[in-house]
């Protein structure tokens, strides 16, 4: 899970995410970022009904929170709102790592080391 310093909850925040940022998309999510508000990035994880039950949507939050968890140093400093795609429903926590982390990579969100 998450830290709290590293989770976006407000819905308002979300709104201004979706409303004015700009947008990646891989085939098993999109990713919305803007310049962060603090000095650390934020996530917010959005899924769904298109994307099974609430068993399968909880399944997805976890998966996506640990891939995002286990990377945070990884992140450039922006707000992140990542929003699940039906296609993520039957893949593996590591297929869903290794996704994240190609397109940050590919969209340049990753931090210059």
């Amino acid at each position: 899970m998450l830290s709290k310093l590293n989770r976006l909850k407000k819905k308002k925040e979300f709104n201004y995410i979706y409303k004015k940022g700009e947008v990646a998309h891989s085939k098993l999510f999109l990713i919305h970022y803007v310049k962060a508000f603090k000095r650390y990035p934020q996530i917010g994880i959005s899924v769904s009904k298109q994307v099974g039950n609430s068993v399968v949507r909880s399944r997805v939050k976890r998966i996506i929170s640990e891939a995002c968890r286990l990377n945070i140093e990884k992140f450039a400093v922006k707000n992140y709102v990542i929003t699940a795609k039906e296609e993520i429903k039957d893949k593996k926590s590591t297929d869903v790592e290794i996704e994240l982390l190609r397109l940050l990579k590919k969209n340049g969100l990753l931090k210059e080391e």
